[in-house]
């Protein structure tokens, strides 16, 4: 059976299984599967996208899933995230879905689109971070059970996170460090001055 992957927004635009096969290719799984591989585009509004398995006759198919990667957004490299929490821009990555006969899951996603300034490269940058709740039920249409789908129901909020990659020069992290350590000796030494002078004056002596 064909599995098309079809977007929809909130105006009522759809598109079935349109995508740029250069883009995002369909490859075939040894278990009789597909998997998606790739990327493409959604319009920075509320719609979906969704997977639907086409000729089925028996609506009690299953279509059980695995999600190797999700990501929204611009794809960084993997440098930055090295600096910033990774798990809010992967939230999906590795679920894996069983399930009932006939059900239809459905991925309640809120992305929250961020910027990252690269301090070093004088660029900006725009993933999207999210998170999502998952239900699952049984589709009907004029009272007739209609076939498993996957739905990606997405919403995009209003605010925009900030973060900035500093890259400290080699110069201003020594000369920090050799403050730091200049400081260390500086108070030692007033504490061990102020610990004999203390015990100079509990044993009666006096400072001229």
């Amino acid at each position: 059976q064909h599995v098309s992957l079809d977007i929809q927004d909130h105006m009522g635009r759809y598109e079935v299984d349109e995508h740029d096969e250069k883009e995002l290719v369909k490859v075939p799984t040894r278990e009789g599967g597909c998997r998606f591989e790739g990327h493409f585009w959604v319009r920075n509004q509320k719609g979906n996208f969704h997977f639907t398995p086409r000729g089925v006759k028996n609506m009690n198919e299953t279509i059980t899933h695995a999600i190797h990667e999700l990501k929204f957004g611009e794809v960084l490299d993997e440098e930055f995230y090295e600096d910033i929490p990774t798990d809010s821009y992967t939230s999906l990555e590795s679920a894996e879905r069983d399930n009932r006969a006939g059900m239809t899951h459905d991925y309640l996603v809120k992305l929250v689109r961020t910027e990252i300034w690269d301090d070093e490269e004088a660029d900006h940058h725009y993933p999207y971070q999210y998170t999502y709740s998952h239900r699952r039920f049984v589709g009907h249409h004029n009272g007739k059970p209609l076939p498993p789908r996957i739905f990606f129901r997405l919403d995009f909020s209003p605010l925009t996170m900030k973060f900035s990659r500093i890259h400290e020069p080699l110069w201003s992290f020594l000369s920090f460090h050799v403050a730091l350590l200049g400081g260390t000796f500086a108070v030692t030494k007033m504490a061990y001055d102020s610990f004999h002078v203390a015990r100079h004056v509990a044993q009666g002596g006096k400072f001229l």
